[in-house]
C-alpha cells in the first residue's frame, strides 16, 4: 500500500483528529511484562526501540499483549509490516478487531506509512517491524527521519514501537532487548504465561551516524 493509499483510507475510516490537544498522557501503554509495567509500560508521546532476532518469539507475544492493552483503553492500533512477516491467525480474533495492519512492499514505504499513522493521531499504538531489514540498510535511514517521528508521537500523544534486529534509532526514549528467543516448543503454553516469562533488558548503546 502506498502512502497516498493509505492517507486516503484513514481519511475515510477515521474521523479527523486535526484540531485535537497534543497533551501526552503521563501513563505508559501496559505491555503484560511485569518488569516494563512496574515502571510504567511503553511511555506514550515517544519512541521506544526494540532489539530483538526476527525469528523471535517474544516480539510476538508483546505485540498481543500490547494489542490487548490498547483495546483495553478504547484506543485503536496500527502495525507496519515492512516484510509481511504478521501471522494474523496467532492472535485471537478480539484483539485484531481494533488493528490496522499495513504491509509495505519496500522498506521506504513502511518509513513513510509509519510517519503518517504517527501524524494523524487516530492511533494509541503504532508498531513499526523492521526486523528483517539488513543492518547497512537499517543505518542509512537518516537520523533526521527518526527525529520527525519522535516529534509526532509527542505532538500525538503515540506510543511508537519500532522493532531492530539491531539497535539504530537515535531519538528512543526507551530502548529494550527482549530475550530470550522462544522455542517453538513454547507455543503450546498459555500465551498470558509466557508473556510474564519474557525478561526485558533496557539498554545504552551508541549509535552509528547515518550514512
Amino acid at each position: 500500500m502506498t502512502p497516498d493509499a493509505l492517507r486516503a483510507l484513514l481519511a475515510g475510516r477515521f474521523p479527523s483528529c486535526a484540531d485535537r490537544p497534543g497533551a501526552v498522557d503521563p501513563d505508559g501503554l501496559r505491555t503484560g511484562l511485569p518488569e516494563l509495567d512496574g515502571g510504567g509500560g511503553l511511555p506514550r508521546g515517544a519512541i521506544t526501540e526494540l532489539t530483538c532476532p526476527g525469528s523471535g518469539g517474544g516480539a510476538s507475544l508483546l505485540l498481543g499483549g500490547l494489542l490487548a492493552a490498547s483495546r483495553a483503553g478504547g484506543g485503536r492500533a496500527a502495525l507496519v509490516d515492512a516484510h509481511d512477516a504478521f501471522d494474523p491467525d496467532s492472535f485471537p480474533p478480539a484483539l485484531l478487531r481494533h488493528l490496522v495492519w499495513v504491509r509495505c512492499p519496500h522498506p521506504d514505504q513502511a518509513l513513510a506509512a509509519a510517519d503518517l499513522l504517527v501524524r494523524d493521531a487516530n492511533f494509541r499504538l503504532v508498531v513499526l517491524d523492521l526486523r528483517r531489514l539488513p543492518e547497512p540498510a537499517l543505518r542509512r535511514v537518516p537520523a533526521a527521519h527518526w527525529h520527525r517521528l519522535r516529534l509526532a508521537a509527542e505532538t500525538g500523544g503515540t506510543t511508537l514501537l519500532v522493532q531492530t534486529a539491531v539497535p539504530a534509532v537515535p531519538s528512543a526514549r526507551l530502548r529494550l532487548v527482549l530475550a530470550p528467543s522462544l522455542p517453538l516448543a513454547a507455543l503450546e503454553e498459555e500465551r498470558l504465561h509466557l508473556l510474564a516469562a519474557l525478561t526485558p533488558v533496557r539498554t545504552r548503546h551508541q549509535l552509528a551516524a547515518a550514512v
